[in-house]
């Protein structure tokens, strides 16, 4: 089913069917942002070179000070980070 298929079945639908799909969707893009941090929390430990997106959307490198269990805090040089671990890219060394 392409994109406007569904945009045409949701057209269709009413505030009950629309709540009850957005529920569903908010639930799979919070598994799903789950287990990529679950996947990148057992790449990493303290000393890992990171990169991510700051606030402004430009790319920071940083070094793991602290994991913890949905977040890290990186070390950019002059900050420090509370980062989501979904939103961390392991640096190769």
């Amino acid at each position: 089913m392409n994109v406007l298929q569904h945009k045409q079945t949701i057209n269709k639908m009413d505030l009950a069917e629309l709540s009850a799909l957005n529920t569903a969707v908010v639930q799979r893009i919070k598994f799903l942002r789950s287990e990529e941090a679950r996947k990148m929390k057992r790449t990493l430990f303290i000393g890992s070179q990171v990169s991510f997106r700051d606030n402004d959307g430009r790319m920071a490198e940083g070094k793991v000070i602290k994991i913890m269990r949905k977040f890290a805090k990186v070390d950019t040089g002059g900050d420090i980070w509370r980062v989501p671990l979904s939103s961390l890219n392991k640096l190769v060394a």
